[in-house]
């Protein structure tokens, strides 16, 4: 058992020795921050910036979810970068943890970064239920 809990201590610190790139980090902020404003179309177009399905379908339906979600709920009121994964060097997994006065939202990010364009967003999910939101932390 000993080794066991080193061994997943061992494996915690390589998955967080990259840091996450400060273009991302950048994008990111300014996306929680538009959204705690209440920008929600420049929030997502900044985010998806570069990204071949910016001006889809898909993109409307995650703005008017966050507008319905927004008008349950309210503003948020923070965020936090809860775990940042590497898969290779050109794939990131990124979970944010929103806060809202009654509940918090979970945010997952998927980027690619591209050997010609630079950082590209290729998924984008938000998750408000308790449930889900345990069993990703665990």
């Amino acid at each position: 058992m000993r080794w066991a809990l080193v061994g997943m201590v061992a494996l915690g610190m390589i998955a967080q020795a990259q840091p996450v790139p400060r273009e991302l980090e950048r994008r990111t902020s300014q996306f929680f921050k538009l959204l705690m404003a209440g920008e929600i179309e420049r929030a997502y177009e900044q985010l998806a910036e570069g990204n071949p399905q910016r001006d889809s379908l898909w993109l409307e339906q995650l703005c008017e979810r966050t507008r319905q979600f927004q008008r349950r709920h309210g503003l948020p009121l923070g965020w936090e970068l809860l775990r940042a994964e590497w898969h290779g060097k050109a794939l990131l997994r990124l979970e944010y943890l929103e806060y809202y006065d009654a509940l918090p939202l979970r945010w997952e990010l998927l980027f690619y970064r591209s050997p010609r364009r630079g950082w590209l967003l290729l998924q984008l999910r938000m998750e408000e239920r308790p449930e889900a939101l345990l069993r990703r932390a665990e």
